[in-house]
């Protein structure tokens, strides 16, 4: 292609290893509920999707931190599945997970071989003072900058982070590419935003109704040493 000038990446599932966390998360807080009939992956399911919706349905001057929208996707999850349950314990137990999370093997090879040629940046739908994200800090990679949500009052895939992404980058949108693992988040938001996307889809899942059809779609980072830029 040959036309990109400046990268972003999300940081969640695609530079941060979380793997396993989720299911762990909603076993254990199953557990504490003594919801052991309730099964695991009906109710990862569910939960996702509120979660996105609770957030999605902000408005345009709305804000929630994702703290907040845990807590009250949780809530509403557990009205729907007959559980009187204590949310904020549920998503405490969710982010305790994160304290351990760590990159993807390839991520620090990939990212500083790319920085040779292209600014860099992360957006990523996080609060401020999420433990993954303070690790993340830690980590001395080649950003020029890491985009919160709570920083810019605003989630993916909502135009507003990508734009102050774009800022930072100093090139226009038709010129950047956007790396990411969600469908919603970031193939749809790059996309929205006028930006190349590509859409990291490490368990080959198939892309969902509505989704617009990303530039690339890998399976590691490291395929992106390899595309033709």
């Amino acid at each position: 292609m040959g036309k990109i000038r400046a990268l972003s990446f999300d940081m969640y599932r695609t530079l941060i290893d979380t793997e396993d966390f989720h299911e762990q998360t909603v076993r254990e807080i199953l557990a504490r509920e003594s919801a052991n009939s309730v099964d695991v992956d009906t109710f990862h399911s569910r939960w996702d999707e509120i979660y996105d919706n609770v957030y999605m349905a902000l408005g345009p001057d709305e804000f929630m931190c994702l703290y907040d929208v845990s807590v009250e996707s949780l809530s509403r999850t557990f009205c729907e599945f007959g559980i009187d349950g204590d949310p904020k314990a549920g998503v405490d137990i969710w982010l305790s997970k994160y304290e351990n999370a760590g990159l993807f093997p390839e991520v620090e090879e990939v990212l500083h071989s790319l920085a040779a040629k292209y600014p860099m940046v992360v957006i990523s739908n996080v609060d401020d003072d999420d433990p993954g994200y303070a690790m993340f800090r830690t980590k001395n990679l080649p950003f020029r900058a890491i985009l919160t949500s709570e920083s810019c009052r605003s989630y993916k895939p909502h135009g507003r982070m990508f734009k102050k992404a774009l800022s930072i980058l100093e090139c226009r949108p038709e010129v950047a590419l956007h790396i990411g693992d969600s469908q919603r988040a970031d193939v749809l938001g790059a996309k929205k935003a006028g930006m190349f996307a590509a859409w990291l889809n490490r368990r080959s899942d198939k892309l969902r109704p509505g989704i617009p059809a990303p530039d690339y779609e890998i399976t590691d980072l490291r395929e992106l040493l390899d595309l033709d830029l």
